[in-house]
């Protein structure tokens, strides 16, 4: 009798401990920042809702643990300040060890090809053709650490990636650096694309879930990671990757 009021107990406990941590994680408000750039997260100008693998990905983390998730969208520059005061909780965006100091490091999403794409015209088959090239660089974007320290580029400092592309197809500058995939579409949306030429690859760099230590909610984030471990393991994150033009 008493092994099976003992039983009966156990079992109302776990059950009740498995309700709490359900309502509680149905309970928690998360919010998330990242870049405004297509194909990674942008606003559809015909449904004004936003697109992307960035939006799919979080969408997806919301339903799977319970979280009320929202999310903004703004210029790489603003990304830093918003996690580090704590306005914001997490985001997805290629790592920076720079960053280090105000997030905790999480989940790899994708591996994305960092470097340079030159102007049709301009020769760009090694490292060593960057040599007295102006070159666009999104504000606080870290490329590569030579690429970074390298004082024989010129660099001309833009807020996104339309923005130096513009002023490539004006002939402004010899070239552009970042995330390469999304330059090209970028390039390709706003009907630019005739305009680059050699594509220079430097480094790839990891596209991670990234937490602010000031958040409220950083205790949250093994559960994060877990999630997208199980995303990545049943083919979920591979399918958002190809739908969304990033593999």
């Amino acid at each position: 009798m008493k092994s099976k009021l003992f039983a009966l107990t156990l079992l109302a406990s776990v059950a009740a401990a498995t309700l709490a941590t359900a309502a509680s994680a149905a309970e928690r408000s998360l919010k998330f920042i990242t870049i405004d750039v297509a194909p990674w997260a942008s606003i559809d100008p015909k449904t004004g809702k936003p697109w992307g693998v960035f939006p799919a990905v979080v969408e997806e983390i919301a339903r799977r643990t319970g979280a009320k998730i929202t999310y903004t969208l703004h210029p790489f520059s603003r990304i830093d300040r918003e996690l580090e005061t704590g306005g914001q909780d997490c985001t997805i965006i290629v790592w920076s060890d720079a960053r280090a100091r105000i997030v905790q490091r999480g989940e790899l999403i994708s591996d994305h090809p960092m470097g340079v794409i030159a102007r049709k015209g301009v020769t760009l088959k090694s490292y060593d053709d960057l040599k007295g090239l102006t070159v666009s660089v999104l504000r606080g974007l870290a490329v590569d650490p030579r690429f970074d320290a390298d004082k024989s580029v010129r660099r001309d400092y833009d807020d996104d990636y339309a923005q130096g592309l513009r002023k490539i197809a004006h002939g402004r500058l010899d070239a552009i650096a970042g995330a390469i995939p999304t330059i090209q579409f970028v390039a390709k949306q706003d009907g630019l694309d005739q305009h680059l030429g050699d594509v220079l690859t430097i480094t790839t760099m990891p596209l991670v879930l990234q937490c602010a230590k000031k958040s409220p909610n950083i205790g949250f984030m093994p559960k994060l990671d877990q999630t997208i471990r199980d995303m990545r393991d049943d083919g979920t994150l591979k399918r958002i990757l190809d739908e969304n033009f990033f593999s």
